[in-house]
């Protein structure tokens, strides 16, 4: 429908996109819809009223309006047992104010000269009018599952500005109908896993504890990766939604002179599945959340003209924690994500400065299978939640994973090869962290 409404009535663009998310929150959630007005009318009055500190402000305040909400739903048990509530949809709100507001703000007390591409590119110069950040903040096409979509480039794409000006957007059917039927597959992939592997028989059957080892592995690794069809479908669907809309398009690839379209792809499921390193993970599973992670939280804990080390990768995790509740699972998995990361840099850079690339292969697939099957045992405490249950699943396979990235954390820091040059660091707007890529 958006498609349908001509480009210069801007105004009923943001009326429908309001309109259509609110009606579609009040479908979901009902009268718990009323929240996204609590936290768009908090946010958007911190801007108006104190721009040198509106993000930091809006930071704290969402942050601590979610947890409150996780805390009083009990989010972690209600998405273990099927249901849903509206904190996830607040998960994606919190992501798109907090971002509003930092850009507001570094565009106001920065001097543009000072400004990296990052915040050039997503620079909020002007305090935006109360009608657009409202269609922008229920914006439908990602406001249930995500991803957070820049006011920037819904600004832009509203007024026909960056890569929607000029000739515009392209014709949108052909992508669009290949990410609904490959968000088909996924969907498909995770009905018929879940007729055979759930929680209820596997780590919380009552045979659990009486399996082999390598079963166990085999049933956490199978049912990790139906887990995951379900937010495979429900983000390359996300996707496909913004696509017709045309607000997924990004621009024309220069060398291909294709149409590129990323600018809500929040996925890239065979990127997962095929990751190599834990380190190449995080740059196709919910990779807009990742980009926020990486320029609001990531970046901003590096001081000036210092490095990021494993503190900043640290806070980061933990931020993430947060974000998606209070539960134990959740800062188990993301604290010892963390340390997956780490120890799968530090065995990454020991290859390369001591292993014969003609041998990659000896510690290349098992660095592989480890990936691959450390992520499904990690996944466990993202939907046990509890710690008791994480730490006795974890503990039902002796937390081999973890001893292995420990091994590797602590082989390849001391037997490090010679240092190479170092890279000035800049945060230069790309998607790809600078140490994920040196890494890689």
């Amino acid at each position: 429908l958006f498609q349908l409404i001509p480009s210069s009535w801007t105004t009923l663009k943001n009326v429908y996109s309001f309109v259509s998310g609110v009606a579609l929150s009040l479908f979901a959630f009902g009268s718990s819809t009323y929240t996204c007005a609590v936290l768009g009318v908090f946010s958007y009055a911190a801007m108006a009223i104190d721009r040198k500190r509106c993000g930091y402000v809006v930071f704290a305040g969402s942050f601590a309006y979610l947890i409150y909400f996780h805390a009083f739903s009990a989010s972690g048990e209600a998405w273990k047992a099927g249901n849903i509530d509206i904190t996830g949809l607040l998960m994606v709100l919190t992501l798109k104010v907090t971002a509003c507001a930092l850009n507001y703000q570094d565009s106001g007390t920065i001097p543009s000269a000072e400004l990296n591409d990052f915040q050039r590119r997503r620079a909020v110069t002007r305090l935006p009018g109360v009608l657009e950040y409202a269609g922008w903040l229920m914006f439908p096409c990602t406001l249930v599952v995500g991803p957070a979509i820049e006011f920037r480039d819904y600004h832009d794409w509203l007024h026909k500005k960056g890569v929607w000006g000029g000739k515009g957007c392209p014709r949108v059917w052909g992508r669009c109908l290949v990410l609904v039927l490959y968000s088909q597959v996924f969907a498909a992939v995770h009905m018929i896993v879940m007729q055979y592997y759930t929680l209820g028989n596997t780590y919380l059957g009552t045979d659990w504890n009486d399996k082999g080892v390598l079963l166990k592995f085999w049933e956490l690794h199978i049912l990790g990766q139906g887990s995951r069809g379900k937010y495979f479908f429900c983000w390359v669907w996300a996707e496909a939604a913004c696509v017709a809309s045309g607000i997924g398009f990004s621009g024309v690839d220069e060398t291909t002179r294709k149409p590129r379209w990323t600018t809500c792809t929040n996925v890239r499921p065979m990127g997962v599945e095929k990751a190599a390193t834990f380190v190449e993970i995080p740059h196709h599973w919910n990779v807009q959340t990742g980009i926020w992670l990486r320029h609001y939280v990531y970046d901003r804990t590096t001081p000036k003209g210092k490095k990021p080390g494993f503190t900043n990768i640290l806070i980061t995790q933990v931020v993430s924690g947060v974000w998606h509740g209070l539960y134990a699972g959740y800062w188990l998995f993301f604290v010892s994500s963390a340390v997956f990361l780490q120890g799968s840099k530090s065995m990454f850079r020991w290859q390369r400065a001591n292993w014969p690339r003609r041998w990659s292969a000896v510690i290349d697939f098992p660095h592989w299978l480890l990936t691959t099957v450390g992520l499904n045992y990690l996944c466990g405490a993202f939907m046990l939640v509890t710690y008791e249950q994480c730490m006795a699943a974890w503990g039902s396979v002796y937390f081999i994973p973890h001893w292995i990235v420990l091994f590797m954390l602590v082989f390849g820091e001391v037997f490090k090869g010679k240092k190479k040059k170092p890279r000035v660091e800049a945060t230069n707007g790309d998607t790809t962290p600078v140490e994920a890529k040196k890494d890689q």
